[in-house]
């Protein structure tokens, strides 16, 4: 596969690093913080529009399996989104002046649910199209890799030069993030990129549209009824239940300490939106994940490596609060604080960044897996399965922070650093920082029983080249 077609495909990761850095980053701080909607009802309304992606994903992915154009089965539908993912990202950061909370909440809720569908039908296909674009069991890893390097490298650039330019500091607001008349612009920022990069993907990506599998039945013959057996018919597949089971948990867990990061930054290491932009340098621990995923898994299972990264992350989210709590940390305001956080933020990143290339190199590894068993290749139907997860990340994370913060932190509304009691930021902390991470044992113990290895995805696929070649 040339490399210029994976640094294309690699643009498709640009509008979700956007959204998800706004949705982890300022979205419940706006809304709860700014806005005074309750963290409780912010959570709801987010509910609402998780439980909608786990119908809308698997069906937008059984849909696009069988779709046939001359565009192939996935550009039409990434083409359709560009436009409503970039007007609804805008409107969801520009609610009306002077609303209650009920018409904000409803707000947040409408313009959530809608802008999630409209990226399901972005995401879903570009997701499918790393499954298609090679069987081989080390370029799949290659394209997966080519993602994460595109998708940081601009989710970097974006971050820094909002938090540098969008929301900084003033006389007024010290901490830019929680300047209210800085999210108008951001919004105009957010929506007009995400559209932009879901354009240029697509349109680079055509050409590769000739060499990709067609069905041989248009879409318009299958009925909302086979789609559904489709999607069932994928869950029969027990290495796809683990890791999808498996991932959501951790995507659960991953996404609290997400929506927290702005909470703990803010309010507990008292940092300003310049201090945070150096965050941006943990950067430098995803691009030695992204050059040591190959090298990792030509010698390596890629579950085994998976189930490693998620153990360090573990450990290294525990011990950041930990040497906090026993004074090991300098303290707030000593520059060296955050040198010493953006480098734990950096090996962080370099574990999660190879756990994630190794989750959906597995996932790729799994259609074949399930064409042998089915007759059918379901690319879309599994790649809903990443876009899910990745969505579950921020949608759960935020429901679970909302909820925790309300009734378990008792986080104050329109706060300021500095005056928010020790210990609410003690149960912040502990939180975010141990109880969280304690959990990963959980879907670690899950991807312990995934059996499809490199031997068993080379037999799969000798025997799926006996079968097509006797058909």
């Amino acid at each position: 596969m040339p490399v210029t077609t994976k640094i294309y495909q690699g643009i498709g990761a640009l509008p979700g690093s956007h959204k998800d850095w706004a949705f982890s980053a300022v979205l419940l701080l706006y809304y709860n913080q700014i806005l005074g909607v309750p963290a409780t009802a912010a959570s709801i309304a987010l509910a609402a529009a998780l439980l909608i992606d786990a119908i809308t994903d698997p069906l937008v992915g059984a849909y696009s399996d069988q779709f046939k154009s001359r565009l192939g089965r996935r550009h039409p539908f990434m083409y359709a989104a560009a436009v409503p993912i970039g007007v609804l990202g805008y409107l969801l950061f520009s609610p009306p002046a002077d609303a209650g909370h009920g018409v904000l909440t409803a707000w947040l809720l409408v313009n959530t649910v809608l802008l999630h569908i409209a990226f399901t039908f972005f995401v879903v296909p570009w997701n499918a199209l790393a499954a298609e674009y090679s069987d081989d069991y080390v370029e799949r890893t290659s394209i997966i890799a080519y993602r994460h390097l595109v998708g940081w490298i601009g989710g970097v650039v974006f971050a820094f030069c909002v938090l540098t330019y969008v929301f900084a500091s003033t006389e007024q607001h010290p901490a830019g993030q929680l300047n209210p008349d800085a999210y108008p612009v951001f919004a105009v920022v957010l929506g007009s990129l995400m559209t932009l990069w879901v354009l240029i993907t697509t349109h680079l990506t055509r050409r590769e549209v000739p060499y990709l599998l067609q069905p041989v039945d248009a879409a318009s013959r299958v009925s909302v009824g086979a789609l559904l057996r489709q999607i069932l018919l994928s869950l029969r597949s027990r290495n796809f239940r683990l890791i999808l089971v498996g991932h959501l948990i951790f995507a659960g867990l991953s996404g609290i300490g997400g929506v927290f990061d702005i909470y703990m930054n803010t309010y507990f290491w008292e940092f300003v939106a310049e201090d945070l932009r150096w965050f941006t340098l943990t950067i430098c621990g995803a691009l030695i994940g992204i050059a040591a995923a190959q090298p990792l898994q030509r010698r390596f299972e890629k579950h085994r490596i998976l189930m490693l990264m998620l153990s360090l992350a573990a450990v290294l989210g525990m011990l950041k609060v930990i040497l906090r709590f026993a004074d090991v940390w300098p303290d707030n305001g000593d520059p060296s604080l955050l040198i010493a956080l953006v480098i734990q933020g950096a090996l962080f990143v370099l574990c999660m960044t190879i756990g994630g290339i190794m989750f959906s190199s597995m996932t790729a590894d799994l259609v074949d897996e399930q064409e042998l068993h089915t007759g059918l290749r379901q690319e879309g139907i599994y790649a809903s399965s990443i876009a899910f997860s990745a969505k579950a990340v921020t949608s759960l994370g935020l429901i679970i922070g909302g909820l925790l913060l309300d009734y378990v932190i008792a986080f104050p509304k329109a706060s300021t650093p500095g005056s928010v009691a020790g210990d609410t930021l003690f149960r912040l902390a502990f939180i975010d920082g141990i109880a969280v991470n304690l959990l990963f044992v959980v879907p670690i113990a899950m991807l312990s029983r995934y059996t499809l290895t490199r031997t068993a995805l080379t037999d799969v696929q000798a025997r799926l080249a006996r079968r097509r070649g006797g058909a």
